[in-house]
């Protein structure tokens, strides 16, 4: 089969072999746990680690650090980033443990306010926005249509406050409260089934794209890796 090789397909039929090997012995686990599919997690995350520390250095230190060393008067503050950096390193050293707070509580401070402020422009805020709509069908165009848009704006505001009415928790009173507590109840099931609803579309979505992915490695043993065997010469 060599004799019949192109130039450069050995490396790929190689490849090829590789690649089908590495995907048969991560099914592997659908039998049980074994030590060829932890050899491939090792190697997975092992290969991971280091390409990410690669990127890490040629593309976020390494360029700061040679513009630190040649414009220091310009690029002082990544002179600070260095250093909360090595703060951070000395988290594995007892000595300098508790110094290794500090980048933590910047790191974690600053993250929670970016999450912050994402979560309200990017999904409060739009949706307390798109929950004020108007409920009359002729601001639709009236008739069957306007009804059709005019129901769905409603159902739109009444699951935006059942969800958040799912996350209000109240004991409940005595008197002529009772009906407020039966009511807040009853919202609050309402939201929370839709909650489950949208987690239920969610996995069947994450679903969907793992059984696509199973197939893309199925067709790839199927027709690239076994085809590849029943050709004559190979890969070519």
């Amino acid at each position: 089969m060599s004799g019949s090789l192109a130039t450069g397909s050995l490396p790929e039929l190689i490849g090829l072999w590789v690649a089908a090997l590495l995907t048969l012995a991560v099914m592997s686990f659908v039998i049980k746990d074994n030590p060829v599919f932890r050899i491939t997690q090792y190697l997975f995350v092992g290969i991971s680690a280091g390409y990410a520390a690669a990127l890490a250095w040629n593309h976020v230190l390494a360029p700061r650090i040679a513009l630190l060393l040649r414009e220091p008067a310009a690029a002082w503050p990544y002179a600070i980033m260095l250093a909360l950096a090595a703060l951070l390193l000395g988290r594995g050293w007892q000595p300098t443990a508790r110094l290794a707070g500090i980048p933590l509580a910047l790191l974690l401070g600053v993250g929670a306010a970016v999450a912050i402020g994402g979560v309200l422009r990017g999904t409060l805020v739009p949706q307390m926005a798109a929950s004020i709509v108007s409920l009359a069908p002729i601001d639709y165009g009236g008739g069957l249509r306007g009804w059709a848009f005019a129901l769905d704006a409603a159902f739109m505001l009444l699951t935006t406050l059942a969800v958040l009415g799912a996350y209000h928790y109240r004991a409940g009173q005595p008197g002529t409260n009772n009906v407020w507590n039966w009511l807040g109840r009853r919202v609050g099931q309402f939201g929370r089934a839709m909650i489950l609803l949208v987690l239920a579309a969610l996995l069947a979505g994450a679903m969907l794209s793992f059984f696509s992915a199973l197939r893309g490695r199925l067709d790839f043993l199927l027709f690239d890796w076994l085809g590849s065997m029943s050709r004559p010469g190979g890969l070519r």
